[in-house]
């Protein structure tokens, strides 16, 4: 993958590779050691943790829009919030659409900018006391 020169960048490129079914490509945009926020508030924690949720979006053929709304950079370190629309289709063709407010963190290293913490319906008190950020 190549070097990813903003935050902004980041998001952009998640939602081009989700909604082009490029499962690779989204993995790819997370750190080694990334926690990504589910759905029902547990946190995926690695490689293999964040592929399956991200499996999951990329075989329903979901289609994304995301809209930084603010972005702080500190050195090496960006915290951003985010909205976003996903409209999710039937198989009979039927759609819906879910909208959220991501908080984000990323971190830049020698290959760019990559997520870090990804919680693309914001930060919630976890569903289980055994699942905090940091945690386990």
């Amino acid at each position: 993958m190549t070097s990813i020169d903003s935050p902004a960048e980041v998001s952009e490129t998640l939602v081009a590779a989700i909604n082009a079914g490029d499962l690779p490509g989204a993995l790819g945009l997370y750190r080694e050691n990334a926690v990504l926020l589910a759905p029902d508030n547990q946190c995926a924690r690695g490689a293999q943790a964040i592929e399956d949720l991200l499996r999951g979006l990329v075989t329903m053929q979901v289609e994304m829009e995301t809209r930084i709304e603010n972005v702080i950079e500190v050195g090496d370190i960006a915290v951003a919030s985010e909205a976003w629309t996903m409209r999710l289709y039937t198989p009979g063709g039927a759609s819906s659409e879910q909208h959220g407010q991501s908080i984000v963190i990323f971190t830049r290293g020698r290959d760019g900018w990559r997520f870090l913490i990804d919680a693309p319906w914001g930060l919630r008190a976890p569903s289980s006391h055994s699942e905090r950020a940091g945690t386990q």
